[in-house]
């Protein structure tokens, strides 16, 4: 919808034309023609084209990255084909709790994710919550990477070409 501006008691007044009212010999008119619009004053409003400049690009891209860093297409591995992830806090209190469980002597143990039951063994637990952690690792790593590199960056094109999806880990696949 078109916009127009008018200058009011010495202010700049912006409005869509559905918001403009016209007074004229004391009669309002709602949702004036473009015409009376004019003819009362008002011009047609063209917002000022802002050129990105070289630190817009670069926030920008840093933002994708840590959307991609947030991301299933890297916070996911799967148990039994199903797609899973735990966050830090997750997985620091499943390792308490699987290291207690051991310690009593426990040899199973059950993962709860999206009402979804997984009885693993506590071993294997024990395993994939220090493979969940590398694996997280290698991610966090290779995310700052990205963002160093975009921050190194000299010249819109490179910043917008730069392929941040790169260089992360395999996700991991575990059986129960």
């Amino acid at each position: 919808m078109k916009r127009y501006t008018k200058t009011i008691d010495g202010k700049q007044v912006i409005k869509p034309a559905n918001k403009i009212v016209i007074n004229k010999d004391g009669m309002n008119t709602f949702n004036p023609t473009e015409e009376m619009i004019l003819a009362d004053g008002w011009v047609e409003y063209i917002a000022p084209v802002h050129e990105e400049t070289l630190e817009d690009i670069r926030r920008y891209k840093i933002r994708d990255i840590d959307n991609h860093d947030k991301s299933n297409e890297v916070n996911e591995f799967y148990i039994n084909d199903i797609p899973v992830w735990l966050d830090k806090n997750t997985r620091t209190g499943l390792k308490l709790r699987f290291e207690s469980e051991k310690v009593i002597g426990q040899e199973n143990t059950t993962l709860w994710y999206n009402n979804q039951e997984f009885v693993l063994l506590l071993d294997n637990a024990i395993q994939m919550l220090y493979a969940i952690e590398v694996y997280a690792s290698k991610c966090y790593d290779n995310t700052q990477r990205h963002i160093s590199n975009v921050s190194k960056l000299e010249n819109k094109e490179e910043i917008e070409i730069y392929d941040y999806r790169s260089g992360y880990p395999e996700k991991l696949f575990f059986n129960n």
